[in-house]
């Protein structure tokens, strides 16, 4: 990384760092309310941070594309370290950025993404049809159909997560037509007020409550072809980026916040200190924590070369790595710091509930069978791109656990 460029990065995280007081001070009033983080938005945008991957042109710091993906993951574990649910959204948002910044046209950068780089606007992707009360798995069924001098729009999403925040929602769906349903996919840009958008409330989960995931329901949308960003297919077709890495750089955030959490609460306490088992056990859930996260970023230097699908296929390995890792270090801690950590006047119990919630965003074993396969054929170039519920084209078999 040139020093310039390493010393701006550096700046950005002690920028993140200095908010770690605030955001950690907010998390349970926002928790208990199943609210949007919003004075934490209020200062990322003050500090520029919500146009990561934004270009350079429009004033946007150019992330999530060749040769800095990496500071890109780094930012986004040091947001979740700060606050897990505040990292997610503000992930969701440059992802969805990002692909405005990639596909849209250059009339589109002018009139869409510069304003909401100047302005700080947000941004929610909204594809998932995994209906919460359903019993059948998830599908992407949703075609809009011509009307003449345009396209019409009807259908219903969820897992809307930054959605009841957004200033737009960017919507998956597909172009009417015979090819696979993957190569008719676009995207379209609206604003969440519009009338035909109405946000339905169904957020009563386990965690990550500040994400504020709702549903969404389209009515009807009258959609014109400068609402639609990239041509169908863009996503599977041009461009090599996933959702997958962003996610374990994220769960390795959580696992941190956990493990300092234990080494202070065992400092303040002598007989706890003393304890070999106790020792053994910190000691166990620091190596874990390092591990993953030199798992992340061996896959984020991997991107940066231009590599994707062995950057993938590392990103699949670290994700696993990084799961597990949260997973066992937020239970583990309270076994080292005991029953008193379960008061939710402590962080420990939330932490818990927020690593469990995010851990579910797609199934590990769908994802390890199809790296297993991969690595059997021994063609890196097979693995499919992407493990999110976004968009259908490269999600791994029925990798939404939901």
């Amino acid at each position: 990384m040139p020093a310039q460029t390493n010393l701006l990065q550096r700046q950005r995280l002690e920028q993140i760092e200095a908010l770690i007081p605030a955001f950690r001070g907010r998390a349970r009033a926002s928790d208990n309310t199943v609210a949007f983080p919003t004075e934490n938005f209020a200062n990322l945008r003050e500090l520029g941070l919500l146009a990561l991957t934004a270009p350079l042109e429009v004033g946007g710091f150019g992330m999530w594309s060749a040769g800095s993906f990496a500071p890109y993951y780094e930012l986004l574990e040091h947001l979740a370290y700060a606050d897990s649910s505040t990292g997610q959204l503000v992930q969701v948002h440059s992802h969805a950025l990002g692909f405005i910044a990639r596909h849209g046209t250059p009339e589109q950068h002018e009139q869409l993404l510069r304003p909401i780089v100047e302005q700080g606007q947000l941004l929610a992707s909204v594809g998932s049809e995994t209906a919460p009360r359903s019993a059948q798995p998830g599908v992407y069924a949703t075609e809009m159909e011509a009307d003449g001098t345009g396209w019409r729009l009807n259908c219903m999403k969820y897992f809307a997560s930054l959605g009841p925040a957004a200033d737009h929602l960017l919507l998956w769906v597909a172009m009417p037509g015979s090819e696979p349903y993957p190569d008719r996919t676009v995207t379209i840009l609206v604003p969440r007020t519009a009338p035909e958008i109405e946000m339905i409330d169904e957020w009563d989960v386990l965690g990550m409550r500040q994400t504020v995931s709702q549903s969404v329901r389209v009515t009807n949308l009258h959609v014109t072809q400068d609402m639609i960003i990239g041509p169908p297919g863009a996503w599977v077709q041009k461009d090599p980026r996933t959702f997958t890495l962003a996610f374990a750089a994220n769960h390795v955030g959580v696992a941190r916040t956990a493990l300092d959490f234990s080494l202070d609460w065992v400092r303040e306490r002598g007989y706890l200190a003393d304890s070999d088992l106790v020792q053994a056990a910190l000691g166990e859930m620091a190596a874990a924590v390092h591990g993953a996260r030199s798992a992340v970023q061996a896959a984020a230097a991997t991107w940066d070369t231009g590599n994707w699908s062995l950057a993938e296929a590392q990103s699949l390995m670290a994700v696993h790595l990084a799961k597990r890792t949260v997973l066992r270090t937020t239970e583990r801690a309270f076994d080292v710091c005991g029953a008193r950590t379960a008061f939710r006047m402590y962080p420990l119990e939330a932490l818990y509930r927020d690593a469990r919630t995010l851990t579910l965003h797609v199934r590990d074993d769908t994802q390890m069978r199809e790296l297993g396969r991969v690595l059997l054929d021994g063609e890196t170039s097979k693995i499919a791109l992407d493990t999110s519920v976004l968009p259908p084209a490269r999600r791994l078999s029925s990798g939404a656990n939901a």
